[in-house]
């Protein structure tokens, strides 16, 4: 038999121990939690956000995302670096906040009493209210009460899920309410899966699902389904010093013409693309073998890095239809299309993306970088694909989906139904969370058609078009 009993002197050294060990955790939460002052003093903001269309992403290589770039409007105003902290869902948010693993929670969190008692709300104020998220097409519902008998997509814990429930409540029941289909967990991948024909209905507020309908013209987002509801960022109570700063930089700045045109570019510029132009419209002449009045400087430079000129051409379409002053939604310009920080790595002449000829000339280095960068793809015409793919999204995904179709049993070296499938995978949790993966979330229906559209019209003019000897 063993004698389990301590006495007195033995109690009172455990006891200590465990209040020491409390006491350390404690203060070494503590220790993390800066204000206002230590933010300032030492020149680092720390962000908590999510990886989304509307928060945080990273296209063509360059963080973007709506309230990521307000909060760098901010942190710039301040001289402050920005960090991100990225939550993998929106029950983690909180948490992390609490725990001073950052500064401030740069998403659209909901206002209420609740959270009141321990944060301040703070930053831009959204009202939104939760819609119905649908296809227009046999399956739309027009009125609520046809919702009986229907099943509803909502995320787990989130305030589409409180909604749902309390519709079926308010409407006597009938609706079946799911937080998963497939491994879909998430507010945009139900959206997506709404536009595929995969589920028929999801919850959402009227904010993302207008951002959502960006990408898909077949989605109907009319029908609301709750009321208003008012939500902003979120600091700790004892910070109310970075609240009353984002408080006051908000009124300052939400007439600006940057601040504004934020905005305007997630919400309401179109992400579509040109799927629905017939190829016949994309050149001058087709007797005459002219494709557009650029030619000449597709002629010029593809020969530099031993590429078919009516590539680069297609490419170029794809990209702007040949429109020199075009500038895309997420900032990219002239006939290629390139990204600013793109545009200064490998322009030699300067980079004036609107002049057509530095344009191109930059665009064909980054080519050759992309190819060299891909050089592990042996087949040279499917390294083309690899490398469209790359131009269009960043070639930090393309690697990411790479690494996801060589773990998930795909061929890393074929592009269609295989690295492409991994591609379209990584607005997925569960795989861009993959440690595989280093550049986090992407939607990537954008990049899947681009590698289509424009192999297909290069074909096409191919058969129309002689090469340039």
């Amino acid at each position: 038999m063993f004698d389990f009993r301590i006495n007195k002197f033995d109690f009172v050294i455990i006891i200590s121990f465990f209040l020491i060990v409390i006491g350390c955790s404690k203060r070494e939460n503590e220790s993390n939690i800066r204000d206002w002052e230590d933010i300032k003093r030492e020149g680092t903001l720390r962000a908590i956000m999510m990886q989304n269309s509307t928060s945080y992403f990273v296209y063509r290589g360059e963080d973007m995302g709506c309230e990521y770039e307000i909060i760098k409007q901010f942190a710039e105003e301040h001289n402050l670096q920005l960090e991100i902290v990225i939550a993998k869902n929106f029950e983690e948010l909180i948490p992390l906040l609490k725990e001073g693993k950052g500064d401030i929670i740069t998403y659209d969190m909901p206002i209420n009493l609740k959270n009141k008692i321990l944060f301040r709300y703070c930053g831009p104020e959204m009202i939104s209210n939760q819609v119905l998220v649908q296809r227009k097409d046999s399956t739309r519902i027009k009125e609520l009460k046809d919702i009986i008998g229907e099943t509803l997509y909502a995320e787990k814990s989130s305030k589409y899920e409180v909604r749902a429930k309390n519709l079926n409540s308010e409407i006597g029941g009938g609706i079946t309410i799911l937080n998963s289909f497939g491994g879909v967990t998430t507010t945009e991948a139900f959206i997506d899966a709404v536009a595929n024909g995969e589920i028929d209905y999801a919850v959402a507020d009227n904010v993302i699902a207008a951002l959502n309908k960006s990408y898909y013209q077949n989605l109907d987002v009319s029908l609301d389904i709750g009321f208003d509801q008012k939500s902003s960022w979120l600091v700790l109570k004892s910070n109310s010093a970075l609240a009353d700063s984002i408080d006051a930089w908000v009124v300052s700045n939400n007439k600006s013409k940057k601040y504004l045109s934020t905005l305007q570019k997630y919400f309401r510029m179109s992400k579509w693309g040109n799927e629905h132009v017939s190829p016949y419209k994309m050149a001058i002449s087709l007797e005459n073998g002219v494709i557009s009045p650029y030619d000449h400087i597709f002629q010029k430079y593809a020969k530099t890095i031993g590429w078919d000129w009516r590539l680069m051409a297609a490419m170029a379409y794809n990209e702007s239809q040949f429109d020199s002053s075009l500038v895309s939604w997420a900032g990219a310009k002239g006939i290629m299309q390139l990204m600013p920080s793109t545009a200064r790595h490998f322009s030699d002449e300067g980079w004036d993306m609107t002049n057509n000829y530095q344009n191109v000339a930059a665009a064909t280095r980054y080519i050759s970088s992309l190819d060299k960068s891909l050089k592990n793809i042996e087949d040279k015409e499917e390294r083309i694909k690899f490398i469209l793919a790359s131009y269009n999204s960043g070639l930090g995904h393309i690697f990411d989906a790479i690494a996801l179709a060589e773990k998930y049993g795909k061929e890393p070296q074929i592009w269609f139904d295989n690295v492409a499938e991994a591609l379209k995978l990584k607005n997925l949790p569960e795989y861009y969370d993959d440690p595989v993966c280093r550049c986090g979330y992407f939607k990537g229906k954008e990049t899947l058609a681009y590698v289509v559209k424009v192999m297909e019209l290069y074909q096409f003019y191919k058969q129309n078009m002689p090469k340039e000897e």
